[in-house]
């Protein structure tokens, strides 16, 4: 048998590898550990970060809606008022248009008044004189003042007699045979018609020819 030398021993190199192997995959295993808690913190810290970064758009954003808010109940508040003072204007015009429309024949009254005096003073004296002639001058009288007031308001008489018949200004009450007159011509006069600013107050009441 032969005895091998102390010396001549040489050791495999596996045996020699195999212990650092093992401490280098050690150390790499918490590299990566270390690599991955710090990617999961930044990744973490991501999030917060948009968050903070958001949080004053909503802010921004709130604050606009109650700014537009406020605008809103502004113009709403000034389209009450205005309803409230067109109201207003139509009441008092209403108002207006009543009393004018009340008083609106005082003017034409104080102009008659002094007629319907000189008719009384002029029936009293009929009364104690019975001086007719007086009477139907004063009546004439009477008469001619009532037709200057009634002009004056712009008021004018229908012509109407030896007129063609116009049922726009005449309304017949009778018909009769006349050889001096043309056919459908006003023969009498019955009742004065009247008109205003050329509209019809009343048609004249005439006797027409046929």
């Amino acid at each position: 048998m032969t005895i091998v030398e102390e010396k001549d021993f040489v050791p495999r190199p596996e045996a020699e590898s195999q212990e650092p192997a093992e401490g280098t995959n050690a150390a790499n295993d918490a590299n990566e550990a270390n690599e991955t808690s710090q990617t999961g913190k930044t990744e973490n810290a991501e999030p917060e970060a948009a968050g903070e970064e958001a949080a004053p758009d909503v802010n921004a954003l709130q604050e606009e809606i109650n700014r537009l808010k406020e605008q809103v109940a502004a113009y709403y508040d000034q389209y009450l008022r205005s309803l409230a003072e067109a109201d207003n204007i139509r009441k008092r015009a209403q108002r207006e248009r009543e009393e004018y429309m009340k008083f609106a024949a005082v003017p034409l009254i104080k102009k008659l008044l002094p007629v319907m005096d000189d008719l009384e003073r002029a029936l009293t004296m009929s009364e104690s004189s019975r001086d007719f002639d007086a009477l139907y001058k004063g009546l004439q009288m009477i008469s001619k003042r009532m037709q200057e007031i009634i002009e004056s308001e712009g008021v004018q008489v229908i012509e109407a007699l030896g007129k063609p018949f116009d049922p726009q200004y005449h309304q017949p009450l009778m018909v009769e045979s006349s050889p001096d007159h043309p056919e459908n011509t006003v023969i009498e006069e019955l009742q004065k018609g009247y008109m205003i600013h050329g509209r019809v107050i009343r048609p004249s009441l005439v006797k027409v020819s046929n």
